[in-house]
């Protein structure tokens, strides 16, 4: 029996695209494994040795009852091997592809099966910070035991190490060996061509015409989809394809939103988690017939949205999602109203005299530019709001569909707001209500003149009202956010956060339970690119509060904008005094819009132009 290290070999148990695969028992420990060798025109690329030996060791610490776990790596006469489960001793079991060239037909229910087996596995790994980059066919196999079938995956992150590029240069290698050995098609041509087509088509559009290294966790998104489809139809979705609920009409889950939604060409607008995805769209009702329903037809179902244009800039190891120029805040006009004073009431009664009429007084009113806040793009798309088990006045959780809008990366500080003050020559607006009352803020009025107290420049300006938010906003050419905007913003993508930093949050991620405010950008940002979300000021929103909405905006998800009326505003987002439980993106906050407080703040928003 050949040796290879401190395995010896029993046989081989198939073949992959790299080679054979071989059974293998360790000369000591007397267990079996399989070993998978490295071809020697890879092994010996210095840039895969230096991706190998620095990321292989850390794939390895993954675990998962659907991963096939690697053991150890092995280098043999300069050449790189991986030790992982046999899966079985007594041959490769068979991968998708096999079942389905063989005739299998899985039903619905065993499909559902083996792709949340497929989800589970993947959200796991993405939390853990690697991704797939191959989710294909023949890298999935499936073992019967006696529970039913379980999805083993193959090859996890080989694919990037190895380079994807390499993955089909090799593949177009062997099509072209095939062909070569006799003018006629053989068995191993169309074998190595039907693989080169279908690697090619579950590759993410991001890895098909960019570097493999730019490709991320999205790109296993937009595989699970393709999977999705073909274990469905047996068909690829390629081009204008018909839906599954159009090919088989007598299914009993809704199957095309789900695959609509991983199947986007931009990556922000698939899933964040597969298993949550599975949950929420194959449940979803289909109300619109299939004979007239097309993916295009779908898209605008799932959402209602801006399509945003990426670009994406290489930047060692990982992607960069970069704005593009052609995307931008639509900033309306610039508008200040200035309170009007109304002349003296008593002047119609008096005659001419020497004694001088009274006049109001007025602060001085200067032309000043407002210091405006960097802002970042919210895709559009589909958004779960509210919570399942939170206060009464946050349920039902239900979907929401928002197009892209813009929003500032923090709250509005006390510099800035100090602008507007001068601007606005006093503290009420046109309709003479307050925006701010002093006393309960940084900013100070003496001699006419507004200054604000020392360290407190960057802190978020407090006390203002929902009315002098409202007349800022004007003066910058912005708005305030509708309530769903910003919790869509504060989960930061991930429908599965509680808070904006995740699950929990401690004192060291957000400013809450504290003595005062802290300056902006003192804490990390959320997954957006947003700070503040949590804690430091409450944040007013657009909308007026009722505390039933909820059970309206589920019936009218697209864009909802609130109430029509009502007495309070909302405020999101907790705040320095508050407990932990107030910094959940769900929680609901409001009052008179005129109330003041030395906690209220805000930011601004805007829509997106595409010029």
């Amino acid at each position: 029996m050949d040796v290879f290290g401190d395995y010896i070999i029993q046989r081989e148990l198939g073949e992959g695209i790299f080679g054979p695969v071989f059974l293998a028992q360790h000369r000591f420990v007397k267990r079996f494994f399989a070993l998978k060798a490295i071809p020697e025109e890879i092994s010996s690329d210095p840039n895969f040795i230096r991706r190998f030996e620095t990321q292989i060791s850390e794939i390895a610490t993954l675990d998962h009852p659907n991963l096939l776990k690697i053991h150890t790596v092995s280098l043999q006469e300069g050449r790189y091997f991986i030790v992982t489960d046999p899966l079985i001793k007594e041959e490769m079991p068979l991968h998708v592809d096999h079942w389905i060239e063989r005739g299998k037909n899985f039903s619905e229910q065993e499909i559902r099966v083996l792709l949340f087996q497929l989800a589970s596995l993947l959200d796991y790994t993405h939390e853990q910070g690697f991704f797939h980059g191959a989710v294909k066919p023949t890298n999935l196999f499936i073992v019967e035991e006696e529970k039913g079938l379980k999805l083993i995956v193959s090859d996890f992150g080989m694919t990037r190490l190895i380079g994807e590029r390499n993955v089909l240069s090799r593949l177009t290698q062997r099509v072209a060996q095939a062909i070569g050995i006799t003018p006629e098609p053989t068995v191993a041509s169309i074998e190595y061509h039907r693989h080169f087509l279908q690697s090619f088509t579950f590759l993410a559009p991001e890895q098909k015409w960019l570097d493999y290294r730019l490709a991320d966790a999205k790109a296993d998104i937009y595989a699970f989809g393709v999977l999705a489809y073909f274990l469905l139809t047996k068909k690829l979705p390629e081009g204008q394809f018909d839906p599954p609920s159009k090919l088989i009409p007598d299914l009993q889950f809704h199957w095309d939103l789900l695959i609509a939604r991983c199947l986007q060409n931009n990556p922000a607008l698939r899933p964040q988690k597969l298993q949550l995805a599975m949950e929420e769209y194959l449940r979803a009702p289909r109300a619109i017939s299939h004979e007239v329903l097309s993916i295009a037809d779908l898209e605008k179902v799932v959402e209602n949205v801006h399509q945003m244009a990426f670009s994406f800039q290489a930047n060692e190891e990982r992607r960069e999602i970069v704005e593009p120029l052609s995307l931008k805040p639509k900033l309306e006009e610039s508008k200040i109203e200035r309170p009007e004073f109304v002349p003296d009431p008593g002047a119609i009664f008096q005659r001419e005299t020497t004694v001088s009429h009274y006049t109001p007084s007025q602060a001085a009113v200067l032309e000043v530019e407002p210091l405006l806040t960097e802002m970042v793009f919210i895709p559009g798309g589909t958004y779960l709001r509210g919570s399942s088990d939170g206060a009464r006045d946050e349920m039902p959780r239900h979907q929401v569909h928002l197009l892209t809008f813009a929003l500032d990366i923090h709250p509005i500080t006390n510099e800035q707001f100090l602008r507007f003050l001068q601007a606005m020559g006093g503290e009420k607006d046109h309709n003479n209500c307050d925006m701010i009352r002093l006393r309960d803020s940084r900013i100070k009025r003496s001699a006419g003149k507004v200054t604000i107290e020392s360290g407190y420049a960057k802190h978020p300006v407090v006390g203002v009202t929902w009315y002098g938010a409202i007349a800022y906003a004007k003066w910058v050419g912005k708005r305030l956010p509708s309530e769903a905007e910003w919790e869509a913003a504060a989960t930061g993508g991930r429908a599965d956060f509680l808070f904006p930093t995740g699950s929990n949050i401690e004192r060291t991620q957000a400013n809450f339970f504290s003595s005062d405010t802290t300056p902006v950008l003192s804490y990390p940002p959320n997954g957006f690119g947003l700070y503040d979300m949590a804690g430091n000021v409450y944040e007013w929103c657009q909308d007026w509060y009722a505390y039933n909405y909820y059970d309206a905006s589920l019936l009218e998800p697209q864009m909802p904008k609130g109430p029509s009326q009502g007495v309070y505003r909302v405020l999101r987002g907790g705040c320095w005094k508050s407990l932990k439980e107030d910094m959940r993106c769900s929680h609901r906050h409001r009052n008179n819009p005129g109330a003041v407080n030395g906690t209220y703040g805000f930011r601004c928003a805007a829509d997106v132009s595409c010029d």
